[in-house]
């Protein structure tokens, strides 16, 4: 009875950690309407990305804001952390979770995803594995995650998940995904619980490498990377004041950025929940000051934007001035 008692104060514990993120406990109402709002806004914004549209001969990459991006890798669908609804956090489905709310919506929802071929999942932080977006996503999809995520994630339906360590690959139509390490960690329900791997991916296909990088703080560690240099890295560059122990800031993630020798960034995991203290925009302006004359380099500067790996090299004038372009300037 007392071990049943102290199980029930750790979880409130655990509760009350994650509901200390919220800026308010939401209602039924509050459910309801978000997850109305959500699908209005969108079918608005998906008609913006038109994922059926893209070309399966081509390496296109959407940001769906938060660290979800939609990669169409040469015909393989890849879906990365997915997170689709407003809030993530703690969830007690079907009625609401408790945690952030999304600043800027979805681009896509689920049904805009009905042909998704591989779920990469970096780590079980609840931003990152989200219980209720994964449920409602194709359960013949390839779920790639780091250790211990298949007892997280089977229970929802999925047949095909393979755990990888560093260092470990598998292979999806062609498609090769090897996982690597981060600085990070890996605790779903701090302080308390079992520890989870956290893994950063290499995806590989036609001749084109691209990273995925798990959350990270500082390391000299995808500096590795450049001996076979990645085409593409995505980072997360947000939520490192006051977390900078675990989360990169922007001038940190250029500087991993250059030493993978990749061409282009995505940078990710900003501007979509509020995690931390600095303002939203922070991040990606740091970013592009911190890039200065290479800036053209990042790609994807806005939640919902589309960039397709350019056929022929661009010179720089050409890439600042379609940037420019799409962002309104």
């Amino acid at each position: 009875m007392r071990a049943h008692g102290a199980r029930w104060r750790m979880y409130f514990a655990a509760f009350l950690a994650v509901a200390s993120l919220a800026p308010g406990i939401p209602t039924m109402t509050d459910y309801i309407a978000d997850r109305t709002v959500a699908a209005e806004r969108n079918g608005m914004r998906s008609s913006i990305l038109q994922p059926n549209s893209w070309s399966d001969e081509k390496l296109t990459i959407a940001n769906l804001g938060h660290a979800t991006m939609l990669i169409d890798f040469f015909g393989v669908r890849v879906l990365s952390d997915p997170s689709l609804f407003d809030r993530v956090g703690f969830s007690i489905e079907p009625l609401f979770t408790i945690g952030p709310r999304r600043i800027v919506p979805a681009p896509l929802g689920p049904d805009d995803l009905s042909s998704i071929n591989v779920i990469l999942i970096t780590h079980a932080h609840m931003d990152h594995l989200d219980v209720p977006s994964l449920r409602v996503l194709p359960k013949n999809a390839v779920v790639v995650a780091c250790s211990g995520c298949a007892k997280l994630v089977g229970p929802l339906g999925y047949s095909d998940i393979r755990e990888l360590r560093w260092g470990q690959a598998t292979e999806i139509a062609g498609l090769k995904i090897t996982a690597m390490g981060a600085r990070h960690w890996g605790k779903r329900w701090p302080p308390f619980g079992g520890s989870y791997g956290f893994n950063s991916y290499v995806l590989e296909k036609n001749g084109r490498r691209m990273l995925v990088a798990c959350d990270s703080a500082y390391t000299d560690l995808f500096g590795t990377l450049a001996t076979t240099p990645p085409d593409i890295a995505a980072f997360s560059i947000g939520a490192y004041d006051p977390w900078i122990w675990n989360h990169a800031n922007p001038e940190e993630v250029w500087r991993m950025f250059r030493q993978t020798d990749a061409k282009y960034i995505v940078p990710i995991h900003w501007g979509t929940f509020k995690l931390s203290n600095e303002p939203m925009d922070e991040p990606i302006r740091r970013l592009e000051a911190a890039a200065g004359a290479e800036e053209n380099r990042i790609v994807i500067r806005d939640i919902g934007g589309v960039w397709t790996f350019p056929q022929e090299p661009e010179t720089p004038h050409a890439m600042s001035v379609n940037l420019s372009a799409a962002r309104g300037r």
